[in-house]
C-alpha cells in the first residue's frame, strides 16, 4: 500500500507575508495614471479600495509608521554656527 501524498501548501499562506518575487519581464513597480473620466461608483469604489489596503498596511507596519512618523519630526542634530562676540552685528 503506496502512502498517500500529503498536499503542500504555498511557503507563504499569506499574500503579506510573502518574500516579493519579481517578474523579470515586468519592472519592479507599475506607474500609477487614475483616469478622469471614472462614474462615481467607480471612484467610490476605488477609493473604497485604497482605504482597505492603508487599513491593512497600517495593520502590519503600524510601529515602523510610526517611528518613521517620529524620525521625520523630529529636528536635525546640524551643529549651530558660533559667532565670535567681536563680529556680532549689533
Amino acid at each position: 500500500m503506496t502512502k498517500p501524498r500529503r498536499r503542500r501548501w504555498p511557503r507563504h499562506a499569506c499574500p503579506l507575508c510573502a518574500e516579493p518575487r519579481f517578474n523579470h519581464g515586468l519592472p519592479p513597480t507599475i506607474p500609477l495614471a487614475i483616469p478622469t473620466y471614472w462614474s462615481a461608483e467607480t471612484a467610490l469604489a476605488v477609493f473604497e479600495l485604497v482605504d482597505e489596503i492603508r487599513d491593512i498596511v497600517l495593520a502590519v507596519y503600524r510601529p515602523d509608521i510610526q517611528e518613521a512618523a517620529r524620525q521625520q519630526c523630529q529636528p536635525s542634530h546640524t551643529e549651530k554656527p558660533v559667532i565670535p562676540d567681536d563680529e556680532l552685528p549689533f
